[in-house]
C-alpha cells in the first residue's frame, strides 16, 4: 500500500490530506475526543508535527554546502517574495480591497504569496536531493501569514509583527546546528522525515472541508488560474535562468493548507478594512489549496529528471 501512495506524485502527503479532508468534510467531530488522539489525528497537533519537520529538515542543511541552497532556493524564494508583494500591492492599488471579478484583494493577496511546504517536502523527498528537502523551514515562512501581513503592512502604513517569522525559523536553525556540530544527528533526524509528511498531510487535511470549498464557485476558480499565470515565472527561472529542471519552481506553484487560516488572521488586525471579505476569501483560498495540491504535483512529476522507485525516494 505505501510503495502505491509513493507512486503518486507528493502521495506521502497528498494522499492521507485527501484522506483526513473527506473525513472531516462528513464527520468533522469524529477525532475531537481530546488528549492523543486529537492530537495525533484531529489537527490539534499540527503545529508540533510541523515545528518537528523544521528541526529535523534542519539537521540536513550542510553549512558547507549552503551554496547550493542559496544559489537555487534561496533565488526561487527571492523571486516568489517579489513576485507576491508587488502583485498583491497592484491588485490593491488598482481593484481595491473589493478586487474584481469576484475575488477581494485579501483573498488574492493570500494565495498569490502563499507556498505549499508540505508539498514541497513530499515532492523533493521523491524528485530531489537532502539539500532540497532541508530547505523545507524556509519554505515554511510562506505557508503563515508573514508575507500577507508584510502587504497589508506596506499598504496601510503600518508595522509589521516578526514574532511568526522568527518564531518558525528558531526550531529549523536549532536542527541546523545539531546537524553540524555531528553529522550522526543528520543521520538520525533525516530518517523521520517522511513518516512526519505523512501525519502532517492527514493533520492539514483534517480541517479543509471539501463542500465548502465548492462554495467558492467561479471566483475560486479563477484565482486559482491568476496564481499559476503569475507564479509561472518561478518556474521559468529555475528552467532557464538557473538551468535546471524546474523542479523546485514548479513545487513553488502550490497554496498552503496554512493559508486558510490567514484570511481571519487580517479580518482580525483591520476588522474594519478587511471583515467584510474574510468569508469568502477563506472559501476561495481553500478551493486553490486542494487544486494545487492535486496539479502542482503532476507538474513537477513531468518535469522531474530525476524519477525514483518508491524504494529509493529519501527515507
Amino acid at each position: 500500500m505505501l510503495n502505491a501512495i509513493k507512486k503518486v506524485p507528493a502521495g506521502t502527503f497528498l494522499v492521507p490530506m485527501l484522506m483526513s479532508a473527506l473525513i472531516y468534510t462528513f464527520w468533522p467531530n469524529l477525532f475531537q475526543i481530546g488528549g492523543l488522539t486529537e492530537h495525533i489525528f484531529g489537527g490539534a497537533g499540527t503545529n508540533g508535527i510541523i515545528g518537528a519537520i523544521c528541526f529535523a529538515s534542519g539537521t540536513g542543511i550542510d553549512v558547507k554546502k549552503i551554496g547550493y541552497a542559496l544559489k537555487r532556493q534561496g533565488v526561487l524564494l527571492l523571486a516568489k517574495f517579489i513576485i507576491g508583494v508587488t502583485a498583491s500591492l497592484l491588485f490593491i492599488s488598482f481593484f481595491g480591497q473589493s478586487g474584481v471579478l469576484g475575488i477581494s484583494a485579501l483573498a488574492f493577496t493570500i494565495t498569490i504569496c502563499s507556498i505549499n511546504p508540505a508539498v514541497y517536502l513530499s515532492l523533493m523527498q521523491q524528485y530531489g536531493s537532502e539539500q532540497d528537502t532541508a530547505v523545507y523551514g524556509v519554505t515554511g515562512l510562506f505557508s503563515i501569514a508573514a508575507v500577507p501581513m508584510i502587504v497589508y503592512g506596506i499598504a496601510s502604513g503600518g508595522g509589521m509583527d516578526w514574532m511568526p517569522v522568527i518564531s518558525t525559523l528558531v526550531p529549523m536553525v536549532a536542527g541546523v546546528v545539531f546537524g553540524n556540530l555531528d553529522s550522526n544527528f543528520r543521520d538520525f533526524f533525516m530518517p523521520a522525515l517522511p513518516g512526519l509528511t505523512f501525519l502532517m498531510g492527514w493533520n492539514l487535511g483534517y480541517g479543509l472541508n471539501l463542500v465548502e470549498s465548492l462554495k467558492a464557485g467561479g471566483g475560486g476558480l479563477v484565482l486559482g488560474l491568476l496564481f499559476y499565470i503569475i507564479n509561472f515565472a518561478i518556474l521559468l527561472i529555475d528552467r532557464f535562468v538557473l538551468k535546471n529542471d524546474g523542479t523546485v519552481g514548479a513545487t513553488f506553484l502550490t497554496v498552503a493548507g496554512l493559508s486558510v487560516s490567514t484570511a481571519g488572521i487580517l479580518g482580525n488586525i483591520y476588522p474594519d478594512l478587511l471583515g467584510p471579505y474574510v468569508t469568502a476569501a477563506t472559501s476561495q483560498v481553500l478551493l486553490v489549496v486542494v487544486l494545487t495540491s492535486v496539479i502542482t504535483p503532476f507538474i513537477v512529476a513531468k518535469l522531474s529528471k530525476n524519477d525514483r522507485t518508491p524504494e529509493e525516494q529519501i527515507t
